[in-house]
């Protein structure tokens, strides 16, 4: 999800979102995010299972009165990703399970921070 705005706590949010099976996923093309391309990710490659996941939080978050900052990257326009990480990346063609949804507070001049993870069966 792109960054939202609400007046909800992090449970509240996290009691919004679906829970459901581990989806497994396949890693795709290597690619640049960002305003500048300065972040390094790993394409995730669509699948229904995943697509039907992200059009259930954001219609739940939207349900729930949140505003999502940028729609662009939201329904149609969704890019499943993995960010590249200190510990690791995925490399393309690579096999791997998505098992739990992570809901990360972004405070502009703080570090994001994970404050609720939601697991999935």
């Amino acid at each position: 999800m792109p960054p939202f705005e609400t007046g909800l706590d992090a449970g509240a949010i996290a009691a919004l979102l679906p829970r459901g099976p581990r989806i497994p996923v396949v890693a795709g093309a290597r690619a640049s995010f960002g305003h500048r391309r300065a972040v390094p990710v790993t394409l995730i490659r669509p699948s229904p299972a995943l697509l039907a996941l992200h059009l259930a939080c954001v219609e739940a978050l939207e349900a729930a009165g949140a505003v999502i900052a940028d729609r662009r990257h939201i329904r149609s326009g969704y890019r499943p990703h993995a960010s590249d990480q200190r510990l690791g990346t995925l490399a393309p063609g690579e096999h791997a399970s998505l098992t739990e949804l992570a809901l990360v507070e972004r405070t502009p001049g703080a570090p994001r921070r994970v404050v609720a993870r939601i697991p999935l069966a």
